[in-house]
């Protein structure tokens, strides 16, 4: 969720930059961007130490054999 807001508010950032005429603003969207490209995590634990499979991929094939 995180992501898509400050996603969303780096394209408002872009955007007001053209129309605005001001290119700072477009500087100030586009390092929203890159700081939410690398603040976005997806924790995974592995189940077994062995094992090659993490919970996510678990819960991926799961729901495709739900559909």
């Amino acid at each position: 969720m995180k992501l898509l807001l400050l996603m969303s508010v780096a394209v408002v950032c872009v955007a007001l930059a053209f129309v605005w005429k001001s290119p700072w603003i477009g500087g100030v969207g586009l390092l929203i961007a890159f700081v939410a490209m690398f603040t976005d995590r997806d924790d995974v634990k592995v189940h077994e130490r062995g094992s090659y499979e993490t919970e996510k991929s678990v819960r991926n094939m799961r729901s495709r054999n739900d559909r």
